[in-house]
């Protein structure tokens, strides 16, 4: 199973606000949550795959730009 990023309050709040669900994120049901927590750590792995890395290679050569 791959590795869990943490969700803190905040990502579900903010998630809860893109999703433009009605009410407070805070008194949301817990299956709510559940899923909104699981949005928001989908979003946040969808981030952290679009910042490019450097290859083996260009670390090598010293090419860090």
């Amino acid at each position: 199973m791959a590795e869990r990023i943490p969700v803190t309050d905040i990502d579900i709040a903010r998630e809860h606000r893109l999703r433009h669900l009605p009410g407070s994120p805070a008194t949301a049901i817990p299956a709510l949550r559940i899923c909104l927590a699981n949005c928001a750590e989908l979003r946040k792995k969808r981030a952290q795959l679009d910042q490019p890395t450097l290859d083996g290679k260009r670390l090598a050569a010293g090419d860090i730009d």
